[in-house]
């Protein structure tokens, strides 16, 4: 395949890169690979000189540290104003994760997947290191239960991109590694293909080499979900509070009682939820999202007061307070999900 440019973010590399470019160059003489040195500092000039004079790669420096996602884009946007007949972007790591081989097997995956993003997926029932292995499938979980998105390696950083896909990730927010995250998000709002190709699992030195910083950066992987989770709790208990005072000044526990309580709840609720979720969550101004947010709360009225109330039916002992809690508890990542993907969708 030729139209192929191979892109590696690099901070503060070693001799695995040269190894990397040396593996490549023994192969390929022809695709272009550019090299993002993301503010690895002088010491680090040697390495990158010969990235340059030995090994025929367009190297770009950042002045500091910006992160992944930032060098990622600064490749995308030297691709489209200097190599527009590029066809596929492939990023590869230069901690020694990824091998030839793997990068070609991604490349035939693209060809033959035309319209996919090529994703270089991982066994992770080999060996690996217990913060990476956690990582991702805390990421995979929460992805599937939320987005709907089934991908069995989150965090790879070899990918391959269709040329006509890269502008578009040019908008996708995030510097760090977090942009890799929201990336699969794009891929879902974008509905673009997604292609998983086995690849070797290699941890050298128990990734001692990762820049991942495990709090900072796990923050902004997972800060849209954190966000929401703190809105719909901050509202979850605006809800209860509403619905406990009510109840108890209705002392009643009839289907009517239960529902105008729940409904009076949610309607408060749901009032600081949508300005929070729109003005902080998923940083959405669209004036649409107005109605299509309490259509969704109607019917989560509806099914939160039926629920409750059959609930109450079959453990009529049990108040119907924590029978709500667990019903609402039910509805979260329901709510999530559509909020996200439809109402809030960019």
């Amino acid at each position: 395949m030729e139209n192929v440019v191979i892109v590696i973010p690099s901070l503060d590399p070693d001799n695995k890169l040269l190894d990397l470019l040396t593996s490549i160059r023994q192969q390929n003489q022809i695709w272009p690979i550019v090299i993002i040195d993301d503010g690895s500092g002088n010491a680090y000039d040697a390495v990158f000189e010969e990235a340059q004079t030995k090994h025929h790669c367009i190297v770009i420096r950042h002045a500091e540290n910006k992160g992944k996602g930032a060098a990622i884009k600064t490749a995308i946007r030297y691709i489209l104003s200097n190599l527009k007949s590029a066809q596929y972007m492939v990023t590869i790591d230069s901690d020694g994760q990824h091998t030839l081989a793997d990068m070609i097997k991604c490349v035939q995956a693209a060809e033959t997947h035309g319209n996919a993003v090529v994703l270089g997926v991982r066994d992770f029932e080999q060996k690996m290191p217990l913060r990476s292995k956690f990582g991702n499938v805390l990421t995979r979980n929460i992805l599937r239960m939320t987005t709907g998105i089934n991908i069995k390696d989150t965090q790879t950083g070899l990918r391959v991109i269709p040329a006509r896909f890269m502008e578009k990730l040019l908008d996708v927010k995030g510097d760090r590694f977090e942009y890799e995250t929201n990336m699969l998000l794009e891929t879902k709002r974008s509905d673009w293909e997604i292609h998983s190709q086995a690849i070797s699992t290699i941890y050298i030195e128990d990734n001692a080499s990762s820049h991942f910083r495990v709090i900072a950066d796990s923050f902004a992987i997972y800060a849209v979900f954190i966000k929401y989770f703190l809105s719909s709790a901050a509202s979850f208990l605006v809800d209860i509070g509403v619905y406990a005072i009510l109840i108890g000044l209705l002392d009643d526990a009839s289907l009517h009682a239960i529902a105008l309580s729940s409904v009076s709840a949610r309607v408060i609720s749901s009032v600081f939820n949508y300005f929070v979720n729109r003005k902080v969550v998923f940083s959405n101004n669209s004036s649409s999202s107005f109605l299509k947010y309490f259509a969704l709360v109607s019917v989560q009225i509806m099914l939160s007061a039926y629920l409750v109330y059959f609930g109450h039916l079959l453990f009529p002992s049990v108040d119907t307070v924590p029978v709500k809690i667990m019903v609402d508890c039910l509805l979260f990542f329901s709510s999530y999900y559509i909020q996200k993907n439809y109402i809030f969708k960019r």
